[in-house]
């Protein structure tokens, strides 16, 4: 069988001749008794050179090594094959990025920053930051549990107050037109939380007017909204006035002294007994 040339050649002409052919074999994938060359045929170029060969001769591909045995050779199943090419250790397409914590991220940047401030620095500057960064969380970590578990029986207390009275507060609020606020701002002032009483004062103000008919109560309406309703002008300056004293007291959540209390609830008194 002849592999370039389209003519047949005669292979019983005597003008052919055997070169010697140098075969070289695999040891790993073929045994050296398993195969037998029959023989190779090469034509002639006109004077043959011993142990050379012309690679540029048209001629010297005419004819192949043919085995007369096929090599013996074990392949493992495909399916294994593909098995052993799916691992992690094959998987190219992982971002480096994704292993990185964001922490290590802004570390790196951070110090990487900083070393560019100070470029002639000796040592490695993002090492040695981050062992100062991890030992400052770990006295910033034990400062924030020393302040929870020492005074964790104030904190947790005055959580579980505030709570309560904001419960309380809502109750009153939803029930206003039923309710008796005397004894809520009387605890209020024995317990020092002053704008606890001034939240009290000014819901006192909204019921006597809407006792009187001066304003119709809803929950969700504003105080601005409750302004806007009252018709006699005197009334509806004096709750103007008390909406900012309580704005001021609540919502600036400014600490009042026992003095303070005490004028801001004479003027609330003093408005609750215009009304009629």
């Amino acid at each position: 069988m002849y592999a370039c040339d389209p003519k047949p050649r005669d292979t019983d002409s005597n003008s052919d001749r055997i070169d010697s052919l140098h075969v070289q074999i695999d040891s790993t994938l073929v045994r050296a008794d398993s195969v037998r060359i029959d023989s190779a045929v090469k034509a002639p170029n006109g004077q043959q050179e011993k142990d050379e060969i012309d690679l540029w001769d048209p001629t010297l591909f005419d004819s192949i090594p043919k085995y007369t045995e096929e090599r013996s050779f074990k392949m493992d199943p495909y399916q294994d094959i593909i098995k052993r090419y799916e691992t992690d250790d094959f998987v190219y397409s992982e971002n480096i990025k994704d292993r990185v914590g964001v922490l290590q991220r802004i570390l790196a940047r951070l110090a990487d920053w900083i070393g560019s401030i100070m470029p002639d620095n000796p040592y490695k500057f993002r090492e040695e930051f981050g062992y100062v960064f991890a030992f400052l969380a770990v006295i910033a970590l034990a400062f924030i549990l020393y302040k929870v578990l020492y005074n964790r029986k104030q904190y947790f207390i005055k959580h579980s107050e505030e709570e309560s009275e904001l419960d309380v507060l809502a109750y009153v609020e939803r029930n206003l037109m039923n309710s008796n606020l005397e004894p809520y701002i009387q605890e209020a002032i024995a317990q020092r939380n002053y704008a606890l009483g001034i939240r009290y004062l000014q819901l006192l103000n909204i019921q006597k007017l809407a006792q009187s008919d001066h304003i119709k109560w809803k929950l969700s309406k504003t105080n601005a909204e409750f302004t806007q309703e009252i018709q006699n002008e005197e009334l509806r300056r004096g709750f103007a006035e008390c909406t900012r004293i309580f704005d001021y007291v609540w919502f600036g959540q400014f600490e009042l002294t026992e003095d303070n209390f005490n004028q801001y609830q004479q003027l609330f008194h003093q408005y609750q007994k215009q009304i009629k």
